[in-house]
């Protein structure tokens, strides 16, 4: 009866003991639950609850949520509307015409993308502010063959017609020189939120404004051949633009293995923006009375779209207290109706008959160094 006794009092001991214990242990789990549970979902519009997508955005250890991106491009402009001249095999050009159309010869060259970006840590948002530079001068120039000559595309053919009795119709020439300016500069504001959708699949749909100054000017000059002589007639067409506008895209990444991942980026804007025109053709023979100075400025909006495509590397360092993205990707950039130069009809007055009204792109090779601590 004794030993019943005392093994009941040792069970009763035993079962306390771990009560005692498994208390606090069981508060723990609990209290881990919720966090989890609070990490994963999300309050609808509707007060209801659903899954929250995961984040894909760096997350470095006791960080600043700051990062900061660098691109270093290398483009090759292309604007349409800069046709300058054509060839005709007699040196009359008198029909039947036969010979080629020259435009710019745009080259390659470099510029750059800076960036600042800050990441909340509420909801997983991000608010980046991208800002784009880039120049291009390029010159280009055709001359007719021995038994040839060059038609001008550029100006008005009464540009040499000052009233007097010398006065000709300007109709062909022996040279055509074109050299052709841009000056590019764009700001992006984006807020984005990076997430995955699948395990090797993250996107980061984007909303924000444009705004981009995008000055061109073309300078054409003809000599020689039996009309001109030892003169030159020229012609120099600006279009200086300036716009702002909403813009909206996506960013995406198909991640492989080791940090390695195929990137695609895609956006659009529809920027309302002013553009100030002019147009100037003289002869210098007469450079005060045979002369035309126009100005024709506008309103207009200017559709433009974005996509870039390349492959990828992140990376982690100094115990993942810092992270390194670095992409190289083939990017490209168009602008619907850029250039709105004037171009002039064979009126008496001179006057210019229509704009250009033609398209203009970027396209090339962008790498890009990405930041985050």
């Amino acid at each position: 009866m004794g030993y019943f006794k005392y093994a009941s009092v040792s069970a009763l001991a035993i079962a306390l003991s771990a009560s005692a214990f498994a208390g606090p242990d069981l508060d723990t789990r609990v209290h881990d639950l919720e966090k989890q549970m609070k990490q994963v979902r999300t309050e609808t519009a509707s007060m209801t609850y659903g899954a929250e997508t995961a984040s894909a955005r760096p997350s470095v250890v006791n960080g600043y949520n700051m990062f900061l991106s660098f691109d270093v491009l290398y483009f090759q402009p292309r604007v349409g509307g800069t046709e300058f001249a054509f060839t005709d095999e007699d040196p009359a050009a008198a029909h039947p015409i036969k010979g080629r159309v020259k435009e710019v010869d745009f080259k390659w060259d470099w510029g750059f993308r800076a960036g600042v970006g800050y990441n909340f840590d509420h909801g997983h948002w991000d608010v980046f502010a991208n800002y784009t530079y880039f120049k291009s001068n390029t010159a280009s120039m055709v001359t007719g063959d021995i038994n040839g000559s060059v038609i001008p595309l550029k100006g008005s053919e009464e540009i040499t017609d000052d009233g007097s009795a010398a006065a000709f119709n300007f109709r062909f020439a022996n040279k055509a020189t074109a050299e052709f300016k841009l000056d590019f500069d764009r700001i992006d504001l984006e807020l984005g939120r990076n997430l995955y959708l699948s395990r090797n699949l993250s996107f980061r749909p984007h909303a924000g404004l444009v705004t981009a100054w995008i000055n061109m000017k073309e300078v054409v000059r003809y000599s020689g051949g039996t009309d001109l002589g030892n003169n030159t007639v020229h012609v120099k067409d600006r279009n200086d633009f300036w716009g702002i506008g909403p813009r909206v895209g996506v960013n995406g990444k198909w991640h492989l293995t080791n940090g390695f991942s195929f990137m695609g980026d895609a956006s659009g804007a529809l920027v309302y923006g002013h553009y100030e025109v002019q147009h100037k053709n003289w002869f210098s023979a007469e450079p005060v009375n045979c002369k035309a100075n126009l100005s024709a400025n506008m309103h207009r909006f200017a559709p433009t779209a974005q996509i870039k495509l390349g492959l990828a590397y992140d990376a982690y360092i100094y115990n993942d207290k810092q992270h390194i993205g670095i992409s190289l990707c083939w990017d490209t950039q168009y602008w619907w109706r850029m250039n709105q130069t004037l171009t002039t009809g064979e009126s008496p007055n001179l006057t210019p008959v229509s704009r250009v009204s033609d398209d203009m792109s970027l396209q090339g090779v962008a790498l890009n160094v990405k930041w985050d601590f």
